[in-house]
């Protein structure tokens, strides 16, 4: 008989972590696992919503756990719940080491079995100290944290002194089939591309992304047409510094894109200059879909791309350097079929969908004493 397993995420838009949390829900095995999401009913969480149910995932929204007095308050309730359902894991999926944090407490204090965790990213923020000795605190009775990185791991030990007997590393994957279409002419036309390189970015205009650097970058590669497909907060300043920089003929504001397979088979190159990762879907994507990629030199993202076999890597923040890895690429057409016929080998190598599920099912199944 199949178990139940809570999904919860307290993320209220759709990202990267939200899009990682999706495909794993897609591919674990229906057989053995039973899983229900919980998102919180707030404004924002209905793109998730919906790609769930798509998934036959069934939904439920609970009251907001904000991080702080609030949120503890609402921990009673949801532990009531957790208790008359009992399912069999309790899953939190982490944008961050801070979040989640009463969904956990509240799991943990409803007994459920199994109890899990996984942290998507580290970012530059330093929580202080009385939130720190919380979160150590939650760490000791959480049974498994899941890092997608080497790196997040080893700084949720020595940052925020979790136990490392408690953290696994499980990489984020992606499903390679969806990336096998062939590139479309009427979308190059459609971007102003047609005759012009095309460079592809996906991701969120979120500071974290290191727009910025890639326009300067771009500033140096005057014959390339750049592409922007996400949205976020960062957008007006984003508009402004692409004017500023006088980029803005060449520069697409593309919004939220369904069609993220045809324009990464469409553009010649795909470039993400982040200043911090965790495990990047949309480097795995381009990987996935046979595309040079050209990203910073960061943990996480170092390892996915093995920089000169299956990718570019440069210094975070140095648009010069970045500038240079896309006028090499964009001149060698070689050097792009190389790079990309190998990332897409590593990809189905190492970064499946199924073998993904497959390494969650088993932390499941040793917490749950099936050994």
């Amino acid at each position: 008989m199949a178990r139940s397993t809570f999904f919860y995420t307290d993320s209220h838009v759709l990202g990267g972590a939200e899009n990682a949390m999706l495909m794993l829900l897609e591919a674990l095995d229906r057989s053995a696992w039973r899983p229900t999401l919980l998102l919180e009913d707030v404004a924002g969480v209905e793109p998730i919503r919906e790609r769930a149910e798509a998934l036959d995932v069934p939904v439920r929204t609970i009251a907001p756990l904000p991080l702080g007095l609030a949120g503890a308050g609402r921990v009673p309730a949801l532990a009531r719940m957790l208790r008359q359902e009992r399912p069999d894991v309790f899953h939190a999926h982490m944008s961050s080491p801070l979040a989640a944090k009463w969904g956990l407490t509240a799991a943990v204090l409803a007994g459920v079995r199994a109890v899990v965790g996984t942290v998507q990213v580290i970012s530059d923020y330093v929580p202080d100290r009385s939130t720190l000795l919380q979160l150590r605190l939650l760490s000791r009775w959480v049974d498994r944290y899941l890092a997608v990185s080497r790196e997040i791991a080893d700084g949720l030990v020595a940052d925020y002194r979790w136990p490392a007997a408690k953290i696994e590393v499980v990489h984020n994957a992606v499903a390679a089939e969806r990336f096998d279409g062939a590139g479309s002419p009427q979308l190059r036309r459609e971007l102003g591309a047609e005759g012009r390189p095309l460079v592809l970015t996906s991701a969120r205009l979120s500071d974290q992304k290191g727009h910025p650097v890639l326009f300067e970058a771009a500033t140096q590669v005057p014959e390339a047409i750049f592409a922007l497909a996400g949205e976020g907060p960062e957008r007006p300043r984003l508009e402004e510094l692409a004017g500023r920089l006088e980029i803005a003929d060449r520069v697409r504001f593309l919004g939220r894109r369904d069609d993220v397979p045809e324009l990464l088979a469409s553009c010649d190159v795909f470039a993400l200059p982040s200043l911090y990762e965790g495990t990047s879907l949309a480097v795995l994507e381009a990987m996935a879909a046979r595309r040079a990629v050209v990203s910073s030199a960061i943990g996480g993202t170092e390892e996915l791309v093995e920089d000169g076999r299956s990718g570019l890597l440069v210094p975070p923040g140095d648009a010069d350097a970045l500038a240079g890895a896309l006028r090499r690429l964009l001149a060698d057409p070689a050097l792009r079929e190389r790079l990309a016929a190998s990332g897409r080998e590593r990809v189905e190598r190492d970064f499946t969908q199924a073998g993904m599920a497959s390494r969650v099912s088993a932390v499941y199944e040793r917490l749950l004493g099936d050994d």
